[in-house]
């Protein structure tokens, strides 16, 4: 360390000591669990030379530099502590702390930092920035305490807002103390204590979740242990398990939702949905109870098995319309996900199937996967249309499918599908967009194909407080399935949208759709909308105009920060032909 003692501007500089790196049939369960163990072993061979490869932890690191750097700098080279008033700057490798005051202790390597009043401290490391109202930090061990700490950590497309006093240490060290489990590429583990969790931007949030203890791994996951829902400043209840969201999955995968439905077919039904999960995985829970069948229920856990794969297996119990029984649907997945890249290989028995064709044919059925392999390419911009994604995906599966009445052999097929979506912008109150597809697809079933081509162009755009949107939808069709609930019918379609506020966040929404090749009206949407920054609470009324279909209504909750959160066991959902596809990127 450079030796002197005084007060003035400048900058001191010292070497430390090396820090921290981190680097077909009867369904039979014994049948089940084997096909499962022979399908993870194969998979896992296939696509071993996919395997996601991370650097070695280095064991030992050349000796760092740290530079206090302020208005005035004092130092004393007899006990080794520092002092830094005005603007002050400490860095340390990849690590910058900014606080109107910095005290550091060169001998036990500690810094201490404080800001003025009605201003922030600035922790930056590992690409992370925290800020607080005071910092305690070790730069031998790399572990540090923000008190008053406030974070926005992205996930997704949204954000979370973290407040409450904050830990941070590297993540090996966060092993030894069992905080986390596994590996990570990501250096730093963040450890909170009574703090809050929110998506709102808001001072006062519409909602937040408050926990004694939260973690949070960066560039993977939050977690909250055994934390308290507030509406406002009204508590509703406390999660019986830790609270989730996956960062790496772009997804709060892990909350509970409840949701009430009316359906001609079901009766009145009440229902709550969501997940639960620890480390590396989940349990999936959705249980509903109606009035005219009573309950239907469901379970699947999914579990990560490190590098991108990850397997799961679960269970339905669930109406059947077509034959109006209620029966249990086993199905099972390996997954893979790396860049954006996916590919999964899925197993199903009796799995329902339920498709509107067109304005007069709806099918409805069951399905056995046995099994399924699909490959899916990330978004990709088109080279010719800077505002233009492309995506492919290919399909092998083996397929047996039952009705009332047939029963259909097991049939081969595979094929690939070509999907593309764009967006133009028409000055500041429109918006021009298509989104289309191409798939073919072949059978080892009557020499058959079938290939399809179809696309919808649509306008959004503002006319004054009306929010609005028009599309013409289209679909062709060339040869034909030897399966049912694959076969595509030919499709002509006008769709509007529109929608008008009855105040500062409640909204009516109307949306309908008109069939071109029978000249009427086969849905219209009606929708009573209360959003905020964060929550949108919809009473929905699902007009079905088409022959034996049945009109449907629903009141759910969802968190605007997270649009692909899973979907709802039992929940009707809404497909919006204006929305964009939710795993586009920005």
């Amino acid at each position: 360390m450079e030796k002197g003692s005084g007060v003035g501007s400048g900058f001191i500089k010292c070497e430390s000591s090396p820090g921290r790196l981190s680097a077909a049939g009867p369904f039979s369960w014994i049948s089940f669990f084997i096909f499962i163990s022979v399908f993870i072993f194969i998979f896992i061979s296939v696509f071993i030379s996919m395997n996601v490869f991370f650097p070695l932890r280095a064991f030992a690191e050349e000796p760092r530099n740290v530079t206090l750097d302020a208005e005035r700098v004092s130092y004393d080279d007899k006990t080794g502590k520092a002092s830094a008033e005005g603007s002050a700057v400490l860095t340390y490798g990849g690590t910058t702390i900014r606080a109107e005051r910095i005290d550091y202790d060169a001998v036990s390597q500690k810094v201490k930092a404080s800001p003025l009043p009605g201003e922030r401290v600035v922790l930056r490391g590992a690409g992370k920035t925290l800020t607080g109202d005071g910092l305690e930090y070790d730069l031998g061990t790399e572990e540090g305490v923000l008190t008053g700490a406030r974070s926005n950590l992205p996930v997704g497309e949204g954000t979370l807002y973290v407040s409450g006093e904050i830990q941070v240490l590297p993540y090996d060290l966060a092993v030894e103390r069992g905080l986390v489990g596994g590996s990570s590429a990501e250096p730093l583990v963040v450890v909170g204590k009574n703090v809050s969790v929110t998506t709102c931007a808001q001072d006062h949030p519409h909602y937040r979740i408050e926990a004694k203890s939260i973690i949070f791994v960066p560039g993977r996951r939050v977690v909250a242990k055994k934390p308290r829902l507030y509406l406002g400043d009204t508590f509703i209840f406390t999660y019986p398990l830790d609270y989730i969201v996956q960062i790496d999955r772009k997804a709060m995968q892990y909350s509970l939702t409840p949701y009430i439905q009316n359906s001609e077919e079901r009766g009145t039904g009440v229902g709550l949905s969501g997940a639960f999960g620890w480390d590396t995985g989940s349990v999936g829970l959705g249980m509903t109870y109606w009035s005219g069948i009573g309950f239907e229920w469901m379970a699947e856990i999914e579990q990560s098995l490190g590098s991108g794969f990850s397997v799961g297996v679960g269970v339905e119990y669930s109406w059947d319309e077509a034959w109006r029984e209620k029966m249990y649907r086993p199905r099972a997945s390996f997954l893979y996900e790396n860049n954006g890249w996916q590919a999964a290989l899925r197993w199903s028995r009796d799995e329902y199937m339920e498709d509107r064709k067109d304005s007069l044919h709806e099918y409805k059925g069951r399905l056995d996967r046995e099994p399924e392999f699909t490959v899916l390419t990330p978004w990709m911009k088109e080279p010719a249309l800077r505002l233009s994604h492309l995506r492919l995906s290919a399909t092998w599966g083996k397929y047996r499918e039952r009705t009332p009445d047939f029963t259909n052999d097991a049939v081969t097929r595979y094929g690939a599908t070509l999907q593309s979506y764009a967006e133009f912008p028409l000055g500041k109150a429109a918006e021009f967009f298509w989104n289309s597809r191409y798939g073919v697809w072949f059978y080892d079933k009557n020499d058959s194909d079938q290939e399809i081509a179809e696309g919808l162009l649509g306008l959004r755009y503002r006319l004054g407080v009306l929010e609005l949107a028009s599309g013409y939808e289209h679909r062709r069709v060339w040869g034909e399935s030897p399966m049912l609930w694959d076969s595509f019918r030919e499709a002509e379609k006008l769709h509007q949208k529109i929608r008008f506020p009855l105040g500062r966040e409640l909204f009516v929404a109307l949306r309908g759709s008109y069939d071109l090749n029978e000249s009427m009206v086969d849905e219209v949407n009606y929708a009573l909308q209360w959003i905020n920054d964060c929550m949108k609470w919809e009473l929905l009324y699902h007009d079905e105009r088409t022959s034996d279909a049945e009109d449907k209504i629903s009141l759910s909750v969802s968190i605007l920060a997270f649009p692909n959160t899973p979907a709802s066991f039992g929940e009707y959902k809404d497909v919006d032909p204006f929305d964009r596809p939710l795993d586009l990127p920005r």
